[in-house]
């Protein structure tokens, strides 16, 4: 007997595609989600096998056809909190949703999640444990929200140890990866509805996207690959800091180094290489860092932002 999760897993696919489109978004959705850890540990198999190839294999792979339609997007710790603790639902515009997610394909910022939540083991964690590599404890914090998400993976994925999750245990999860200095990022994907319905606590020893930028870079791609900024990058009081190093050991993308100038240590930041994440002014005990509004790198997932322009678009369609 088809299950009521999957029934309505099938509805969402019809709000962005139709006819066999909409089939094969199913097809392999329901792969995505039954087969979470697997389809993770494949993906970043071929990406790091094409990566060997010559650039234009990579690129066309990886970049073009398989990061347009599965891509995150940074967020603050404040603002995946304001995402998480959203007591109204969110639909912006598709042409606002751009803005934010600034990809052709899976961008659609729908938030209808209230009391709906739900909490996953990491599938790139656990594809360094089965690869006998060192791996981040715990495995338990890939978070998922929205009912149709929520209802299909606690029915369907039960060796991922998913459970649903109250408000207060999300946020409490959250605040224990801020503190490990994890990154987050809000997933969207063209066989999940085009939508969002994933927050992830992501790290540059275990995550998979992380490790394509990595290789994007090595094969001297710039701009867009898997990953888009938060829209804000790092300002450093030069007299406050202390070039102690620790911003640095807690940089997930390498963006900040402690070089030596006239026999003085002083902190390097690397804008190209930041993403706006927002780890290091957690981590600098000297208050010296900030971030910026930088319309270099986009627009910014401001939950509260969104919220006032849902309103309106609401408000707007009823006069």
């Amino acid at each position: 007997m088809i299950k009521r999760s999957t029934i309505n897993f099938w509805k969402m696919q019809g709000e962005g595609a139709w006819g066999i489109q909409r089939v094969l978004n199913m097809i392999h959705g329901y792969i995505y989600y039954t087969l979470y850890d697997h389809y993770i540990a494949c993906a970043i198999f071929v990406a790091r096998t094409l990566s060997r190839f010559p650039k234009i294999i990579f690129k066309t792979v990886i970049i073009d056809f398989f990061s347009g339609r599965y891509h995150c997007k940074v967020i603050t710790y404040e603002n995946a909190r304001r995402l998480i603790a959203l007591e109204e639902d969110v639909v912006l515009p598709t042409e606002e949703s751009k803005k934010i997610i600034p990809w052709e394909i899976a961008n659609k910022i729908i938030l209808k999640h209230k009391e709906q939540l739900a909490i996953l083991d990491c599938p790139c964690r656990i594809e360094k444990k089965t690869a006998g590599k060192e791996y981040c404890e715990p495995i338990n914090t890939c978070i998922f929200y929205g009912k149709v998400g929520v209802d299909f993976v606690t029915t369907h994925m039960p060796r991922m140890n998913g459970h649903r999750a109250k408000k207060e245990e999300v946020l409490n999860l959250l605040e224990l990866q801020q503190k490990k200095g994890k990154v987050f990022t809000v997933w969207f994907k063209d066989a999940t509805g085009y939508r969002a319905g994933v927050l992830c606590c992501c790290c540059s020893c275990c995550c998979a996207s992380m490790e394509v930028e990595v290789l994007s870079r090595k094969n001297g791609i710039q701009g867009l690959a898997m990953t888009a900024p938060s829209g804000y990058s790092v300002a450093v009081d030069i007299e406050r800091c202390k070039a102690c190093g620790k911003c640095m050991k807690a940089c997930q993308y390498s963006a900040m180094k402690i070089v030596e100038i006239e026999g003085k240590k002083k902190l390097s930041y690397s804008k190209d290489l930041c993403m706006g994440c927002g780890v290091c002014i957690s981590m600098c005990p000297h208050e010296s860092i900030s971030l910026v509004v930088d319309p270099d790198k986009g627009a910014i997932f401001d939950v509260d932002s969104m919220v006032e322009l849902s309103r309106k678009t609401v408000s707007n369609a009823r006069l």
